[in-house]
C-alpha cells in the first residue's frame, strides 16, 4: 500500500505560489519497480529523471498527476509524468517516478 500526497499550494493575493506542506489525497495498492536502463535514458532525455514505476491494476479511485507522491515508510516517489494507461482498457496503471529521500 502506498500512500499518495498532493503538494497543498496556495495563491496569495499577489499571485505567488506557497506551499504549505502535503495533503494526503488517497491509498493506493500497487507494486514497485526499479525503471529499465532504456526506460531512464528516455526519461532523462525528456527532463524527467526517473528512476522507478509503479504498477496498479486497474485505475485509482481519485486523480493522480504529475506532482503527486507516492511515500510507503520512508521512501518517496515523485510522479514525473501523466498516468500511463496500456491500451487504454483499464487492467494496469503505470507511474513513472523518481525516488526521493526528503520526506
Amino acid at each position: 500500500m502506498f500512500d499518495v500526497y498532493r503538494n497543498g499550494d496556495i495563491i496569495t493575493a499577489s499571485g505567488r505560489p506557497i506551499n504549505n506542506g502535503f495533503t494526503k489525497i488517497g491509498e493506493v495498492k500497487a507494486i514497485l519497480a526499479a525503471a529499465r536502463p532504456d526506460e531512464r535514458e528516455r526519461w532523462r532525455q525528456l527532463e524527467h529523471p526517473v528512476t522507478h514505476k509503479i504498477i496498479q491494476k486497474g485505475v485509482a479511485p481519485f486523480e493522480i498527476r504529475p506532482g503527486d507522491s507516492f511515500i510507503r515508510g520512508n521512501k518517496r516517489y515523485i510522479v514525473q509524468a501523466a498516468p500511463y494507461n496500456p491500451g487504454d482498457i483499464n487492467h494496469w496503471t503505470i507511474y513513472y517516478c523518481d525516488e526521493r529521500s526528503d520526506i
